[in-house]
């Protein structure tokens, strides 16, 4: 089943548009860092490394500056490393987050850590990992700068309550459905962690949802992610699509096979 990539939507436009304004294009650290971030949760990893080499080539050449509001780039480049299997690679992106992150706001005010961290351990199949990772009560998120991360950190936090068998995995959904209304890629991945969790009928909802073009739309490693868990043929696909990627095989809960 071949990937169909829809619209990348206003995030990316808005990437791009950052990207060329004249005081960031020739510095190449403050053009790419919210690029890869969007790359990265899109799947478009190749890009991702391109543009994360750029990033730490002109964070170097400017003195290695300490700049809070760019670490997400950083993590997000290390978590795409860790997805690909290269924890090497990974561990020296986390080193440029510490150089980057400022005393006065620490990453975890932020929570990108968790929730990055928290995608990694989920495609690992370490699950119950990821929970304990995930502490924070997604509605605390109300600064501006954690607020922006509430739908995709919900997310994640319902599917992982989903995927260990929590007991509150079934209120996590119904919170996370308030929290993901106005992001349409969360949105699917919380209506696809209530699908696994329903006693009858969630798998065929699952395999609607994962074989339809660019659902959850414009995120191709979500996208390969859904085939994975929904089994069978499917899960062959969706891991070759992974594999594609240079993503490691994704392991699967026992809760889902």
């Amino acid at each position: 089943m071949p990937w169909r990539p829809a619209t990348c939507g206003p995030a990316r436009r808005q990437a791009e548009r950052i990207a060329e304004l004249p005081f960031h294009r020739e510095e190449g650290h403050l053009a790419t860092s919210r690029l890869i971030v969007v790359t990265a949760l899109a799947g478009d990893w190749d890009e991702a490394v391109i543009l994360a080499d750029r990033f730490r080539e002109g964070w170097q050449r400017a003195g290695r500056p300490r700049a809070g509001n760019l670490n997400r780039g950083a993590y997000a480049a290390g978590t795409v490393h860790g997805l690909r299997g290269d924890d090497d690679a990974r561990a020296d992106w986390l080193d440029i987050v510490a150089a980057l992150s400022a005393p006065e706001r620490p990453i975890s005010d932020t929570h990108i850590d968790e929730f990055f961290d928290a995608v990694l351990l989920l495609h690992r199949g370490l699950a119950g990992q990821a929970m304990r990772r995930l502490q924070t009560p997604p509605e605390g998120f109300r600064a501006w700068y954690s607020g922006m991360w509430r739908p995709w950190y919900a997310a994640v936090w319902a599917e992982a309550a989903v995927l260990t068998g929590h007991e509150d995995a079934a209120a996590r959904i119904d919170r996370a459905r308030l929290l993901t209304t106005d992001n349409p890629i969360a949105a699917a991945l919380v209506a696809r962690a209530a699908a696994l969790s329903a006693p009858s009928g969630g798998r065929d909802w699952v395999g609607r949802i994962g074989r339809s073009p660019g659902t959850p739309p414009g995120c191709r490693y979500q996208w390969a992610r859904t085939l994975v868990l929904i089994g069978g043929e499917d899960r062959a696909c969706g891991q070759a699509a992974l594999a594609a990627m240079g993503a490691t095989p994704m392991a699967v809960s026992s809760s889902v096979r």
